[in-house]
């Protein structure tokens, strides 16, 4: 009874004295020494010099402090793949609503930023839109008035237009005391060669007629179509009866070649009747008035020639 308390603290003392006198480390790992390499003295004698009860309850006791450590630091690693584990868990949990935000930020409409993508798409379709319709109107609204001031068929300045054209050059007339003449044309016989060749045939023939009336004149000058077979020529700031004349001559000479209309050879004249400012009128009516029945008077005369209004000529028209 008396050794017993000297037996329980017996393996404590061992236990330092094997810790403080073993040179590499444990009893067990001496023990496997000795059992690994028995020649080496040393290890044999240390596990040797413990036996019975003291060196089972040393071995023991070791154990279990080797297995405390162990259980230590599996503890540490299964902490740490806890931590890991919620952070991957976190990121999992983070990951969808990064793609989600990706794809938001992808697909327009999903998110904001989307959103604004989609309006801005649709702001600059609509503006293009808007432009378009715009350049649409303005052509539209171009075109109609062109219509509105020539002739659907020839593109001259139709009778709207003249009136205006020749109102401004009377007035620019009075104040710098110049004169205006007015030659009003007829094509001989086109009804019969409108008949006889069909109403395209006639169209195609207007169209020749106007180009060749437009290039014997000046750019100041103008040529209108009134209407079916009758055209009017302009001329602003004329020397007298005499450039009037010489200004008809021209357009006598260009009728004389041929229109090639449909394989057909068309030979054209022309009646002219002259009118000028201030000689024979004071205002557009009258001036216009004047020359068709000038006019009237050179088919009367045989066609194919030009008449200067007078007061003895008749208005047969």
């Amino acid at each position: 009874m008396q050794n017993r308390p000297h037996r329980e603290n017996a393996p404590e003392s061992l236990f330092e004295e094997i810790e403080n006198t073993s040179p590499t480390g444990s009893v067990t790992e001496h023990a496997f020494a000795g059992q690994a390499n028995p020649d080496d003295k040393q290890t044999n004698d240390k596990c040797h010099s413990f036996s019975g009860p003291d060196r089972r309850r040393c071995v023991t006791c070791r154990r279990r402090g080797i297995t405390d450590r162990r259980r230590g630091v599996s503890d540490r690693r299964r902490g740490g793949t806890g931590r890991r584990g919620k952070d991957i868990e976190l990121h999992e949990q983070d990951a969808p609503a990064a793609e989600m935000s990706a794809r938001n930020s992808a697909v327009p409409g999903g998110h904001p930023e989307g959103l604004l993508r989609e309006i801005n798409e649709q702001l600059v379709v609509a503006t293009i839109r808007a432009q378009t319709q715009a350049e649409t109107a303005e052509q539209i609204a171009a075109k109609m008035a062109h219509l509105a001031k020539h002739d659907y068929l020839t593109g001259l300045p139709n009778r709207a237009l003249l009136d205006d054209r020749l109102e401004r050059s009377i007035a620019f007339a009075l104040r710098h005391g110049n004169q205006v003449a007015l030659l009003y044309l007829d094509i001989d016989n086109f009804k019969h060669i409108n008949d006889s060749l069909g109403h395209a045939a006639g169209d195609q023939l207007l169209q020749s007629i106007a180009n060749r009336l437009q290039a014997c004149v000046r750019f100041s000058d103008t040529v209108s179509r009134l209407g079916g077979d009758e055209f009017v020529v302009l001329l602003v700031d004329v020397e007298g009866e005499h450039g009037a004349v010489l200004a008809a001559q021209k357009l006598f000479e260009a009728m004389a070649e041929p229109h090639l209309i449909d394989a057909h050879s068309l030979h054209v004249t022309l009646s002219i009747g002259i009118s000028l400012y201030p000689d024979h009128g004071r205002d557009k009516e009258s001036i216009l008035r004047n020359a068709d029945i000038a006019m009237y008077s050179a088919k009367q005369k045989g066609r194919n020639n030009c008449q200067i209004f007078t007061p003895d000529m008749k208005d047969v028209r």
